[in-house]
């Protein structure tokens, strides 16, 4: 598997974590906590994982992190999606972007224009 290319490095990432906090799981709308950096297999990259579906990702599956790695939304793709690093289960987005207000309605309007 190819490292994707990020916008922002991993370090910064979780630094802007720890000063606003506050990051949303794009699977279940919960809230998103910075655990640390990881370990075996994966020890330089960041495990953020939501406190209701427990979700794990370097941060691509949180609305907030998405932005900064990718400079897009997940609303943008509008497909299930996982992190390549933190393996769990495919989903879609749900609930409304606390970045840019898009959800799944603005989506199906994207899609269908």
């Amino acid at each position: 598997m190819a490292e994707h290319i990020a916008y922002v490095p991993y370090a910064e990432l979780a630094r802007i974590y720890r000063e606003h906090g506050g990051w949303t799981c794009a699977a279940c709308g919960g809230s998103v906590e910075f655990m640390a950096f990881g370990h075996e297999p994966q020890p330089r990259i960041p495990l953020f994982q939501c406190s209701a579906c427990g979700r794990r990702s370097d941060g691509c599956q949180t609305f907030e992190g998405h932005h900064l790695l990718y400079g897009r939304c997940l609303w943008d793709e509008n497909v299930s999606s996982r992190c390549g690093y933190w393996l769990g289960d495919w989903a879609r987005p749900r609930g409304t972007c606390p970045i840019c207000r898009s959800s799944s309605r603005k989506a199906q309007v994207a899609t269908a224009n």
